[in-house]
């Protein structure tokens, strides 16, 4: 089992997608990131950087105790890996994957933000 701690946010959305599209069981703990509960001390145990999303996996691939992930993009290299879907193992072709991931995250999303936040939120 994963706990999904989520606000709706575009960033939210591509981990729940993620999930969805694995067939991972989860479970959605709620942040309400306008009342400030990314700041607890609790969350900031997941993600240091108060940030959603973030997920705890319960049954991780090391067999290990649970795991936290934070950071977006993290987050779905994660979940790739531990479903061995989505991700390739052969060199170029992960090469390739993780290099479109990186620029959607740091190119494109951070640039639909904006976007989103001054012509939705902003006077």
């Amino acid at each position: 089992m994963i706990d999904l701690h989520y606000a709706p946010t575009p960033n939210g959305w591509k981990i729940s997608i993620m999930l969805e599209e694995l067939g991972l069981p989860y479970t959605v703990i709620p942040v309400n990131i306008r009342a400030g509960e990314q700041f607890r001390a609790e969350f900031l145990a997941i993600s240091p950087n108060n940030r959603i999303p973030a997920i705890v996996d319960h049954e991780p691939s090391d067999g290990g105790g649970p795991f936290s992930v934070f950071e977006t993009g993290a987050i779905l290299i994660y979940l790739a890996d531990k479903t061995g879907r989505f991700l390739p193992r052969e060199l170029r072709a992960r090469s390739n994957v993780i290099q479109w991931v990186m620029w959607q995250m740091g190119g494109l999303g951070p640039m639909l933000g904006q976007h989103g936040h001054f012509a939705l939120y902003a006077a």
